[in-house]
């Protein structure tokens, strides 16, 4: 949200208030209430699905209404178009892992970011010794949190990897591939690639399932392991690291780009996408805003901008990185093996 220098006062109001639809949301996808509303049905009887206070299920359900997300007759309430489309469990387009997802974020960083910011990282963690918050994660948290990057990325791969150059390539490493969303849409747009998802164990899990879903069993395979510590294996002709530095400090960044690069065979490419920054390092918003997500959530991460990444790149003997606009808060650096 950009302020406008010259408004009023209703503005930082907004802001302020700009919480509440969120928690709303978060509140609404984690009760499950857009599964029992895709009929009609009065505030009783979602208080008593809920087994919640009746008075207090009216006043919320009134305030999704207000949103938009559902609509309300005289004595009932029903999804919305987009809450019925995006948020009913079971459906095919249901994206409600990564609202899920939000709601973590919120309970584990974003409430105490006041903390945060005076002493520099997130309570509960040590930042010495943090290698990815991942593992440390409930399997509930974590299945929400792959799952939503799938729900982010089904409709953001499908667009950034015709723009990628990939004349040429046996076989891609999606490092930390998660839910390998990715790997699954550059094996259906090159029917002679292989490609491998590296994650670890839990997400490759997820992964697997998805690979078999698309039928995709025989050309892309996974490995699971930690790729701070492990062994990423060698011989590939494009590793793709999707939206994996921002959660890791300066070190562990290069290290990653270190592993990566020397796993690449000779004339093979290095494509890293991220919320990058400009050099200003305050805009685009998103990426900015982004940053201060990763504050709130991991104890060293945070947005960088395209001139550190690509710096780094070369410094593990690849080309000048070519930049690639991906998307209105994302962009892809693509760098040669030498």
């Amino acid at each position: 949200m950009a302020l406008d220098p010259e408004g009023g006062f209703e503005q930082l109001m907004a802001m302020g208030r700009a919480f509440q639809p969120a928690l709303m949301l978060m509140t609404a996808v984690d009760l499950a209430v857009f599964d029992f509303l895709e009929e009609p049905r009065s505030a009783g009887e979602v208080a008593a699905r809920l087994q919640a206070d009746s008075r207090a299920v009216g006043i919320f359900l009134n305030g999704l209404a207000a949103l938009g997300l559902l609509t309300k007759g005289v004595d009932y309430f029903q999804n919305g178009k987009l809450a019925s489309r995006f948020l009913v469990r079971g459906k095919e387009d249901y994206r409600g892992a990564i609202i899920t997802h939000m709601g973590h974020t919120w309970e584990r960083g974003w409430h105490d970011l006041k903390n945060t910011v005076l002493v520099g990282y997130p309570r509960g963690v040590e930042p010495e010794t943090w290698l990815d918050t991942r593992p440390q994660r409930d399997e509930g948290s974590m299945r929400a949190f792959i799952c939503g990057m799938d729900a982010i990325a089904r409709d953001l791969a499908p667009q950034v990897v015709p723009k990628l150059n990939l004349e040429g390539v046996g076989h891609l490493l999606d490092l930390g591939g998660g839910p390998a969303t990715y790997a699954i849409t550059f094996a259906l747009a090159h029917p002679k690639l292989k490609a491998t998802v590296f994650d670890l164990p839990g997400p490759i899990e997820i992964a697997r399932e998805n690979i078999a879903q698309h039928g995709l069993s025989g050309r892309v395979d996974t490995r699971a392991g930690n790729f701070l510590q492990d062994d990423i294996g060698s011989g590939y002709d494009y590793i793709w690291i999707s939206q994996i530095l921002h959660s890791h400090n300066e070190d562990q960044c290069q290290l990653i780009l270190k592993k990566a690069a020397a796993a690449l065979n000779s004339g093979g490419r290095l494509a890293v996408q991220e919320f990058f920054l400009n050099s200003d390092g305050c805009s685009p918003p998103g990426p900015a805003m982004f940053g201060v997500h990763m504050l709130a959530v991991t104890p060293r991460g945070r947005a960088y901008t395209y001139g550190e990444v690509g710096e780094w790149m070369q410094q593990q003997g690849l080309t000048a990185p070519e930049q690639i606009g991906t998307g209105p808060e994302t962009g892809v650096l693509v760098g040669r093996k030498k």
